[in-house]
């Protein structure tokens, strides 16, 4: 059984000697899956300045939200969304798919890994397999996280039954009755009830998020090996490639938790120098799960 620490050694010594082309490869991969975003920012801060250009009381009143210019762009930035939708599935999942057989190629001593190989999925032959299998995976990805958020509809249910209190206690106030609550009675039943409403609000939402990670990341590592096994089969099938990886992962996503958890100080100082240092954070952790997904495959003789 493989180890976070041994995955890491022989990770790093199979990138080390491509490291630069690696980097390439991951600024590339970045740009393009950025694209639509960088878009929708620069939509964003030229909208801005338009509703900034008649002073902030005029943003504050929405006063420039029908201008032309404004209105274009709202339209511009829904079709950019909605093309960034369709690319997820017709573009950025090929390419992270082609970014995993870099990875798988750049580990063999035989085989040179050229930039190449990040297009590779789009080969006659291997691309509808591959748009399959991870649209597949995105669409139960997708269902496993409206599941997920089912877990704090409890959380909702303490917060109306809040506001429904608060509304019978005003009520009680404003009623005109001889029984009305003054002001000042008013405020203490809130300040009464208010405890007890934040310590089970505060309870609920610990568990309630508890029960959501556990669902997503479940799925998450059930799923985590489907990409290298397009990969390396991209005609498998999309069933055939979920199974496979549920098959690989189980009773290992705690150690798939815990290795990504051994990457947040390369995250965190990445962070620190403005994304610069993913560029090299980001091709080890994908040689370190190449790695792993390749003992896996032994332990498991698939």
């Amino acid at each position: 059984m493989w180890t976070c620490s041994e995955m890491k050694k022989e990770g790093w010594s199979k990138l080390s000697k491509s490291l630069w082309t690696a980097v390439l490869v991951t600024l590339v991969f970045m740009i393009i899956s950025g694209i639509f975003t960088t878009g929708q920012n620069v939509i964003n801060m030229a909208k801005y300045r338009i509703q900034l250009s008649g002073g902030w009381e005029s943003f504050l009143s929405n006063a420039n939200n029908s201008s032309p210019e404004l209105v274009m762009l709202n339209l511009l930035q829904s079709f950019i969304g909605l093309l960034a939708i369709v690319a997820v599935f017709f573009l950025i999942n090929p390419l992270q798919v082609g970014y995993r057989r870099w990875f798988l190629t750049n580990r063999k001593p035989e085989d040179a890994a050229g930039i190449s190989l990040l297009f590779s999925s789009f080969q006659q032959g291997a691309y509808m397999g591959i748009v399959g299998g991870t649209a597949w995976m995105t669409l139960w990805t997708a269902i496993w996280g409206v599941v997920a958020s089912l877990c704090f509809i409890p959380l909702w249910g303490v917060f109306i039954a809040a506001i429904f209190s608060v509304v019978l206690t005003a009520s009680g106030s404003t009623s005109g009755t001889s029984s009305a609550m003054t002001q000042k009675e008013f405020i203490h039943s809130l300040v009464n009830i208010a405890p007890a409403y934040f310590i089970i609000f505060l309870i609920l939402l610990l568990v309630c998020l508890a029960g959501y990670l556990a669902i997503t990341l479940n799925r998450k590592y059930a799923y985590f090996f489907t990409t290298f096994i397009l990969a390396e089969n991209p005609t498998i099938g999309a069933k055939n490639a979920l199974d496979l990886s549920k098959q690989m992962t189980l009773g290992m996503k705690g150690k798939l938790f815990v290795l990504d958890l051994s990457f947040i100080g390369w995250w965190l100082l990445s962070g620190l120098t403005c994304g610069i240092l993913s560029l090299g954070v980001m091709p080890y952790t994908y040689a370190v799960y190449t790695e792993v997904y390749i003992s896996r495959k032994a332990e498991q003789r698939i």
